[in-house]
């Protein structure tokens, strides 16, 4: 079995991850920006205000990315992290990569002394579901709703 690690991204590794992060949007049909994306990840590594963001590695690549932006929020009373993406390139799940990612998210989130963290799931995405059951999460019964104020 191949090895990893796990590790804060550099402003250097936010355009190979931008690229990632387009593959993962598409998968879910959504049209994003390779440029766009790095400005978002350089401005959250750049502060950390923002939120973080962590890297699974092998010896050649970024092989998995877990985006986290935080928002003081009312309803928690405190500082709570969203986890905008959690991603694994296809060739690599199945393999721990996931596992790893989520636990060091919620590792870091408690070092910075967040007390939840929100995330999303498409509907019927069950290795998903899958996982973030398996780590204490919980479906609430709420719908998402959004207007976009740009085109």
């Amino acid at each position: 079995m191949e090895t990893f690690s796990i590790a804060p991204a550099a402003a250097s590794d936010c355009r190979e991850c931008a690229q990632l992060l387009v593959k993962q949007l598409g998968e879910h049909g959504i049209d994003a920006s390779t440029e766009q994306l790095s400005r978002i990840l350089e401005s959250v590594v750049a502060d950390g205000a923002h939120g973080f963001i962590l890297l699974a590695r092998d010896e050649l690549r970024i092989i998995g990315i877990a985006y986290v932006a935080t928002i003081l929020s009312a309803e928690h009373c405190g500082f709570v992290a969203w986890l905008e993406e959690l991603y694994v390139t296809p060739d690599r799940r199945s393999q721990g990569i996931g596992t790893a990612l989520l636990t060091a998210v919620l590792d870091h989130a408690r070092e910075m002394d967040i007390v939840a963290i929100d995330l999303e799931i498409d509907a019927g995405h069950i290795r998903a579901e899958s996982l973030y059951r398996r780590f204490g999460f919980h479906r609430l019964d709420r719908s998402r709703w959004v207007r976009k104020l740009t085109t």
